[in-house]
């Protein structure tokens, strides 16, 4: 069975369910990174306690089995330990997203895991702690991550490990990333590429990013390959399938295959602390909002919609050797598809063995 049939299979296995919400309490964040998509959105009154209580409950009506705590840093909420606590009693698995910096003592890390939470991702961009503390615009970030993480790890968080936005100042040095997570005992990295998410933004690419792009996604798979069985390491980026080689079979298999799939429409959703529901965190198109009409009416909308924003990119795709493998790539990542030098122009893949990226 070639890769495109595997792929396939994974997809028309799905039915679409709201499966995954990406659930953001807040936008509010004590740091400013350059990356970040949520930096312009509105900042009007956040969803009350009561409110998201009651989106909970209709979130698991709908099948939801899984929430992600994402958008702002959720912990600056007074609340947020009563929420958790509603989706715990509803028995749907949580994983918090945090730049770690209010997690800075023993209590607070065991308060998470009180509070039901089963995986915590600290943002962490690079060994170095300048080049963390730069992209994340506050000095001392990196060591304040670190020290998070060892407190999570040290309160029996089931799973622990990196958020890591990839990019320019860091796409060589992931190796030695993915070396320092297992130092801190770690079981998780997930490198996520940067995306822009409107047409004409440019602040994320550049260099060797944008010139070497085959060879910094391939250097990558390495990385996956070389550090199984260690730590899992996994990406978000359909290009990645591309690179799909008999190294990874069985359940390594498939869990690649899933990671990096769109699965916008099919299993995910994402709603933002305003109520506003999206297709993904990075695709500007609001759908509706929970405050205003029923969940489950939106989610019927963009499960929809999905088939054709799929069908436009095939279209805008359909000379490229990949499309069958990638489904034409992340629709975030230069959404008019226009912009010279797409990742996903055809290419021939070299052997994987010939990249390089933060080799000791």
């Amino acid at each position: 069975m070639t890769v495109a049939e595997q792929v396939a299979g994974r997809r028309v296995a799905w039915q679409p369910l709201p499966l995954l919400v990406q659930l953001g309490l807040t936008y509010r964040c004590p740091l400013r990174c350059t990356h970040c998509y949520a930096s312009g959105r509105t900042r009007r009154a956040e969803m009350t306690s009561t409110q998201v209580e009651s989106l909970a409950h209709r979130l698991h009506d709908a099948g939801t089995v899984s929430v992600v705590y994402s958008h702002g840093e959720n912990l600056l909420r007074q609340d947020f330990h009563r929420i958790a606590g509603v989706f715990q009693e509803l028995r749907l698995h949580q994983t918090l997203m945090s730049n770690g910096l209010p997690i800075h003592t023993a209590a607070h890390a065991e308060a998470l895991v009180a509070a039901g939470v089963r995986r915590c991702l600290v943002s962490v961009d690079s060994p170095d702690p300048q080049v963390h503390d730069a992209v994340r615009g506050r000095t001392g970030a990196h060591g304040r991550a670190l020290r998070a993480v060892d407190l999570l790890v040290a309160a029996g968080m089931p799973v622990v490990g990196f958020s890591t936005a990839i990019g320019p100042h860091n796409h060589r040095d992931v190796a030695c990333l993915v070396d320092l997570a297992v130092a801190h005992g770690c079981t998780a990295v997930s490198l996520m590429p940067h995306r822009d998410t409107a047409p004409g933004d440019r602040r994320n690419t550049g260099g060797p990013w944008d010139v070497d792009r085959r060879g910094t996604c391939a250097a990558l798979y390495e990385v996956i390959v070389s550090k199984r069985g260690v730590i899992d390491v996994y990406t978000h980026d359909p290009f990645m399938l591309g690179l799909l080689d008999d190294r990874l079979d069985g359940d390594g298999r498939r869990d690649f295959i899933d990671a990096n799939l769109c699965n916008v429409g099919t299993s995910m959703v994402s709603v933002d602390p305003v109520g506003d529901v999206r297709a993904c965190n990075f695709l500007p198109d609001v759908h509706g909002n929970v405050l205003a009409e029923p969940f489950a009416a939106i989610w019927d909308r963009i499960a929809q919609d999905s088939s054709r924003l799929r069908s436009r990119i095939a279209s805008a795709c359909s000379t490229c050797g990949l499309a069958m493998n990638c489904g034409g790539g992340c629709p975030a990542h230069r959404p008019d598809h226009t912009v010279p030098g797409c990742p996903y122009r055809p290419w021939t893949p070299q052997p994987a063995h010939d990249a390089t990226m933060g080799a000791p």
